[in-house]
């Protein structure tokens, strides 16, 4: 049995004794098995999702119910190997559910945000207004990034790459926490930890892959590229939209009411030489009102609610 294999195994004993219920001593030596290593911990994700999807541990407990002996410990045992035969052969646990669940999609409205983690143990944030679908195989993991901002901490595997696929570029995950906003055919890569590399999907012989580090920012259009390297604070700013902030500093009114109508279905609309004064400062995303008032009060600007949008003037 390889040591992949024999993972499979204890995750499978791990699983079919939770189900059983746990001593005080056994919650600490299954907390200590998950600790031991990052296979220990995606190999038990991986088979608990697939039988959560499958319902099956509940049919295991109605078996138990209706059986003198601990009749699930053994099936859970009988079809792990099965499960383990499976991967030896090349499909694993991930790969199965990856049949039920290839091209999942996940949607987040305006205003709204919402977090997920998928069966491998990476968790991802979604922005207002984004549609990501992901897929899982033996070999990959991708997510197909259609509009809008997703923030990703990526439980690396060297065997199966974590790739996002964004307009016309694709974003290798190289073990790394990382945002990616895709806007038409602009996209801008935060990382906050690791590596990403960037590349462009189409095969380009004249393209050369950017690999990206912490605390950069790469902005793609087309076939340009900008890779900048921020201090870590600026690097933290940008990514506060996952507590519901945004953060600008001398930013033109015109480029923070863009941002803002990102989260709010009433329109923001800047006209005149309005449009070109500097701001500065943090705002919830959800306090337009709050925000209206700063603008009156600080720069004595002119607000007028028209039947579908906000105009802001001089």
């Amino acid at each position: 049995m390889s040591d992949h294999e024999h993972i499979e195994a204890q995750a499978a004993d791990w699983l079919a004794r939770l189900d059983r219920g746990l001593d005080d001593q056994g919650e600490v030596a299954f907390e200590t098995w998950k600790a031991a290593s990052t296979e220990n911990r995606i190999a038990f994700i991986r088979l608990q999702a697939a039988w959560q999807r499958a319902d099956r541990l509940a049919a295991l407990r109605r078996l138990q119910d209706a059986a003198p002996e601990p009749r699930p410990f053994l099936w859970l045992k009988a079809i792990a190997a099965i499960l383990i035969v499976c991967a030896g052969a090349g499909l694993s646990v991930a790969y199965l559910q990856a049949h039920k669940t290839a091209g999942q999609p996940f949607e987040t409205a305006v205003g709204m945000q919402r977090s997920l983690n998928l069966a491998d143990g990476t968790h991802i944030e979604l922005n207002t207004d984004t549609l990501i679908h992901t897929s899982m195989s033996s070999g990959a993991r991708t997510v197909r990034l259609d509009r809008g901002q997703a923030y990703f901490e990526v439980v690396h595997d060297a065997r199966r790459p974590f790739v996002v696929i964004a307009g016309n570029r694709r974003i290798t995950d190289l073990g790394t926490k990382f945002s990616v906003f895709r806007d038409g055919d602009r996209v801008e890569v935060v990382v906050k930890e690791g590596q990403v590399r960037i590349d462009l999907v189409a095969a380009d012989p004249t393209s050369t892959p950017v690999v990206a580090e912490r605390n950069t920012v790469v902005v793609a259009r087309k076939a340009e590229t900008l890779v900048a390297i921020k201090p870590q604070q600026e690097i933290d700013n940008e990514l506060l939209w996952r507590s519901g902030m945004l953060v600008f500093n001398q930013t033109s009114l015109a480029d923070v009411a863009d941002e803002m109508n990102r989260y709010n279905t009433r329109e923001i609309d800047v006209v005149g030489s309005a449009r070109n004064i500097r701001i500065g400062g943090s705002f919830r995303r959800d306090n337009i009102e709050g925000f209206k008032q700063l603008l009156r009060d600080g720069f004595g600007l002119k607000i007028v609610e028209a039947d579908d949008k906000t105009v802001i003037s001089n």
